[in-house]
C-alpha cells in the first residue's frame, strides 16, 4: 500500500503542472522488447536453442516459449499479451498530459473523439488480423478474436477513467474492475449452472461470449466481453505506473515499481487459492499476477535505460526503433496472406532464402528467422530516420 500512496501522490503531482510530459526511454524499450518478441524474435531464440542445445535443452526452457495449457504454469509467452495492453496504459498519461493542455477548456470533447476513433480502428484492424475481416464472407468471420480488440477494450475503460478522475478515481476504477470481474465469474450463476466454474468452454465468461456473439464467437476458450474488465484493469495498472515513472524518474520510481509489482504477486498468490490463474479467460488471479511482472519490467528498464546515464540510454536505441513503430511491426508480423504467412514473410523470404539454404538444418530455420527479423529492423530503423510512425 506504501507503493501505491507513493504512486497517488506522483500523479497528483503531474496533475498540477502545465507542462506536458516528455518520452521515456525505458516504456518505448519495453514496448520494443516485447513487440520484437512477437514479431519473431522469440521464434529466433527458441531455433537457437534448438540449433545448439538439441536435445540437451531443459522441457521446461522449451516450454516457456509457448502458451500454458488451461489453468497450467503461466509462461514467459503468456506475458507478451498482457504486457502489449500493460504498455498501452503506461503510455496514455504522456498522451493525455498532452491533450489537457493543448484542448483548453474543452479538452475532454477532443479527446473523447480521439479515444473513440483509436478504439474503432484497434477494434477492425484486430478482425483483419485474426477476424478473416479481409475474406469478406459474414459467415466466417469472428467480432472478438485479437489482442488488439482487447487493447481497444482496456483504452476505452482506461481513457474514460483518466478523463474524469484524479489518482484516487483511477486506483479505486481499477480495483473495482478487478473485483467485479472476480465476483461475477465466482458467484454468478448462469444457464442453469453455478456460479465458481473455471472449465474449458463452461464458465460465466465464455458463456457470455457465446450468448451475444453467436456464430460470430471464435470458438477458442478464450473470452472478450465479460473479461473486458481485466483489461481496463491491466490498463489502468498501466496508467498508474506510467504516472509514477514520469512523477518520480529515478530510484524513487524504481522503489515505487518494485514495490507495487511484488505486492501484485503476492496478491495473485494468495488469490490463487481462492481462483485458478487461467489465462484464456483472464481471471483476477491473472490480471494481478501479470501485472506485477509487467511493474517489475518497467522497473527493471527504467533502473537500466533511464537511471544509468546517456550512456545506457543509447543501449535502447534498437528496441526504440521497434517500440515507435510498434503498431506497423505488429501488423506485418500477423497479417496473414493467402498462402498462410504473414505479409512480412513474403518481402524478407525472396531476399534471406538463398542464404538460409547455405546452412545445415537445424541452423538453416536460425539463419532464414535471424535475416528475416533483421530485415524488418532495418525497415523500422529506415521510418525512424525520416520520423514516418503507424499511428493509431
Amino acid at each position: 500500500m506504501h507503493a501505491f500512496s507513493i504512486l497517488m501522490e506522483s500523479m497528483e503531482h503531474k496533475e498540477s503542472e502545465s507542462k506536458p510530459v516528455g518520452r521515456i526511454v525505458s516504456i518505448d524499450a519495453l514496448r520494443g522488447l516485447d513487440m520484437l518478441l512477437l514479431c519473431g524474435g522469440a521464434v529466433v531464440l527458441r531455433l537457437l536453442l534448438e540449433w545448439q542445445g538439441g536435445d540437451t535443452v531443459p522441457p521446461w526452457l522449451m516450454q516457456q516459449f509457448g502458451h500454458a495449457e488451461w489453468g497450467g504454469d503461466f509462461t514467459c509467452w503468456d506475458l507478451v499479451m498482457p504486457l502489449f495492453i500493460f504498455i498501452t496504459g503506461a503510455s496514455m498519461p504522456f498522451a493525455f498530459a498532452k491533450y489537457r493542455q493543448r484542448g483548453g477548456e474543452r479538452w475532454r470533447l477532443g479527446t473523447l473523439w480521439r479515444v473513440l476513433r483509436r478504439v474503432v480502428l484497434l477494434f477492425v484492424l484486430g478482425m483483419l488480423v485474426q477476424g478473416n475481416l479481409a475474406c469478406a464472407r459474414p459467415e466466417h468471420m469472428h467480432l472478438f478474436c485479437n489482442t488488439l480488440q482487447a487493447i481497444a477494450e482496456g483504452y476505452l475503460i482506461a481513457a474514460v477513467v483518466l478523463m474524469f478522475c484524479g489518482w484516487r478515481g483511477q486506483l479505486i476504477c481499477c480495483v473495482t474492475c478487478m473485483a467485479a470481474y472476480w465476483a461475477l465469474l465466482r458467484f454468478v450463476p448462469y444457464n442453469g449452472q453455478p456460479g465458481g466454474l473455471f472449465e474449458p468452454g463452461n464458465n460465466l465468461a465464455i458463456y457470455i461470449d457465446h450468448y451475444l456473439q453467436g456464430h460470430w464467437q471464435d470458438g477458442t476458450p478464450y473470452s472478450w466481453i465479460l473479461t473486458a474488465l481485466s483489461f481496463g484493469a491491466l490498463t489502468l495498472m498501466g496508467c498508474l505506473s506510467g504516472a509514477l515513472t514520469a512523477a518520480r524518474r529515478g530510484w524513487r520510481a524504481v522503489a515505487g515499481l518494485g514495490c507495487a509489482g511484488l505486492s501484485c504477486l503476492g496478491a495473485a498468490l494468495l488469490l490463487e487459492h481462492d481462483t485458478p490463474l487461467i489465462k484464456h479467460i483472464y481471471t483476477t488471479t491473472c490480471v494481478l499476477w501479470s501485472g506485477g511482472w509487467c511493474m517489475l519490467l518497467l522497473a527493471l528498464f527504467h533502473l537500466l535505460f533511464d537511471c544509468c546515464g546517456k550512456w545506457a540510454a543509447h543501449l535502447a536505441f534498437p528496441l526504440q526503433v521497434v517500440g515507435c513503430n510498434a503498431m506497423l511491426a505488429y501488423l506485418l508480423s500477423e497479417v496473414h496472406g493467402p498462402h498462410g504467412h504473414n505479409l512480412w514473410w513474403g518481402v524478407a523470404h525472396p531476399l534471406v532464402y538463398g542464404l538460409a539454404g547455405l546452412a545445415e538444418q537445424p541452423a538453416a530455420a536460425f539463419v532464414h528467422a535471424a535475416l528475416s527479423l533483421l530485415l524488418l529492423w532495418l525497415f523500422l530503423y529506415f521510418l525512424y530516420r525520416h520520423r514516418a510512425f503507424l499511428r493509431v
